[in-house]
């Protein structure tokens, strides 16, 4: 059968139309503009220089030719969607799994030295890959996929950062003094840290002197060789709500670890599971640190000493609201190092209860807070996409500190549903409610923010909605009493501002000290720290 040539000519426009349809480009030195191709080979170090802006479309992919460096002085736009993300990986990968050499990866995102009036960069579905901090110089030692040093205008949304490497912290990402912004990401293969000094702190993610906001994020078979094999934080105090720490592996904290931080922003709504530790703390580990925790589900964690949660070096924190059962170690549920050490549990369901605590810290020598816990089969519901919900007929339910006021509790639990059901707050990560539970309730990358902070005078508070709604601002004191409310008001599209002169409600110029502001809207709730003095 012949072929009208004019078919023919047809076909042969379509098929050109479509290899011209895939392009690629080839980069190195300084760029900006816009990215808007197939693949884009980077053969050279990169940098976006200061006051400039690099935008990548999504469905890119951005492909490194040897261990370069991808510096950002301006700031990056990688928005790519659910169906079309943006990758960022290495040509090769071969040699990746050798810790001795550079080769099978590139050197990741470096921010450093920043100018405070550039714009925030964006990355949303981006898959970070293969990145790899093994240089001489101490700098690049730090931070597989990002490392961010002194620098918070970072926001990270549905991004997946995997199979990256650190020869000391941060096998997916590194922080120093750096508050950014990680909702809805994932954290998973990433590793830091060798068998020997200096140990690997945070396999996902590490942060030091930094405040991040990690919030409904994943961290599973990550591995550090120190402290945090999920994640790690030092001198910090971050806002770690809705996680999940899951299959994840270090010396000490196999989930997660804390290590010589305040109390402040509690930690809440996380889910510790399967975790393990070489040594100390399958799930959760305290260094000095005297952090408040409240509604975790700690399960199925082990380590050789403190299958759940451990404490060293003059460590206060204080659990609430939290479940601690089937860990399995010397100390199953809790392993307390020091004397110094007193790690308090209120409102907790405890496997084996204080009785149990083991270690210098324990038994006859444990002098920590210990109220209202009981030691008692959870009955989880043991079905369904959260098998870990109280049951029917579950201990747990109802049974948290009727007094919520100084926990930040949060209007959802981890599957979304209302946090307090039935007149009073449960144990554990999850609230027993009949309701089948609806998406997080932040549904897009949000962030608040106070200026100046400490401030003497007034602060602002910032921040930015995807959408508009009704809602309200609350400043609270370190008690959690209600010190200033504004609202009900109108948040609008985009950037939002709020001036709060440091007078109270009463008309009272407020003391200096600590306070904290609260957003809450119909689907979301933000928090930060201010400081007055």
């Amino acid at each position: 059968m012949k072929i009208p040539i004019k078919k023919i000519v047809m076909i042969i426009l379509t098929f050109r139309g479509l290899i011209g349809m895939s392009t690629n480009i080839t980069v190195s030195g300084d760029v900006s503009g816009q990215w808007a191709v197939d693949t884009v080979r980077v053969v050279g170090d990169i940098s976006v220089p200061g006051e400039n802006t690099l935008v990548i479309q999504p469905g890119t992919r951005v492909e490194f030719y040897g261990h370069f460096i991808f510096s950002v002085k301006g700031n990056v736009q990688a928005i790519g969607t659910a169906t079309d993300s943006i990758l960022f990986t290495v040509s090769d990968t071969a040699g990746f799994a050798d810790t001795t050499t550079n080769h099978g990866g590139w050197h990741g995102f470096w921010y450093e030295h920043v100018a405070s009036s550039n714009d925030t960069s964006r990355f949303a579905y981006c898959i970070f890959s293969y990145g790899k901090a093994l240089d001489t110089d101490t700098a690049g030692l730090y931070g597989g996929a990002f490392r961010i040093w002194n620098w918070d205008k970072i926001i990270l949304y549905r991004c997946t950062v995997e199979s990256n490497f650190a020869n000391r912290w941060g096998g997916g990402i590194f922080l120093k003094n750096s508050d950014i912004f990680v909702h809805s990401c994932t954290f998973r293969n990433n590793q830091c840290g060798r068998a020997s000094l200096p140990y690997g702190y945070g396999g996902g993610l590490c942060a030091v002197s930094s405040s991040p906001a990690v919030l409904y994020c994943t961290f599973t078979s990550n591995s550090s060789s120190g402290v945090g094999g999920g994640a790690s934080f030092e001198y910090s105090d971050p806002d770690v709500r809705f996680n999940v720490f899951s299959g994840n592996y270090s010396a000490l904290g196999g989930g997660v670890g804390f290590l010589r931080s305040p109390s402040g922003l509690v930690v809440s709504n996380n889910f510790v599971d399967g975790n393990s530790a070489e040594f100390f703390g399958g799930g959760i580990c305290c260094l000095r640190a005297h952090t408040i925790l409240s509604n975790n589900t700690v399960v199925n964690n082990s380590s050789s000493y403190g299958g759940g949660f451990y404490a060293n070096d003059s460590a206060v924190p204080i659990t609430y609201n939290s479940v601690f059962w089937g860990n399995q170690g010397f100390g199953n549920s809790v392993y307390i190092w020091d004397v110094a050490s007193a790690p308090g549990f209120i409102n907790c369901d405890v496997e084996g209860g204080k009785e149990d605590f083991q270690g210098s810290g324990g038994q006859l020598g444990y002098h920590g807070i210990y109220l209202n816990n009981i030691d008692t089969v959870p009955l989880f519901a043991e079905t369904g996409t959260f098998p870990y919900t109280p049951g029917p007929s579950s201990p747990l339910a109802d049974a948290g500190t009727p007094d919520t006021s100084m926990l930040q509790i949060p209007p959802k639990d981890l599957a979304g549903n209302p946090r307090i059901y039935n007149g009073r707050i449960d144990i554990g990560c999850y609230e027993r409610n009949p309701s089948p539970g609806i998406e997080s309730f932040i549904s897009e990358p949000c962030s608040l923010k106070a200026s100046p902070n400490p401030f003497r005078t007034e602060t602002y508070l910032s921040f930015s909605l995807d959408r508009a709604e009704t809602g309200s601002a609350t400043i609270y004191d370190q008690e959690g009493r209600v010190v200033k409310s504004f609202g009900p008001m109108q948040f609008t599209f985009g950037s939002n501002t709020i001036l709060w002169n440091g007078f109270t409600d009463s008309g009272l110029r407020c003391s200096p000290g600590i306070y904290f502001c609260i957003i809450r809207g119909d689907r979301l709730q933000m928090i930060t720290r201010i400081i007055a003095y």
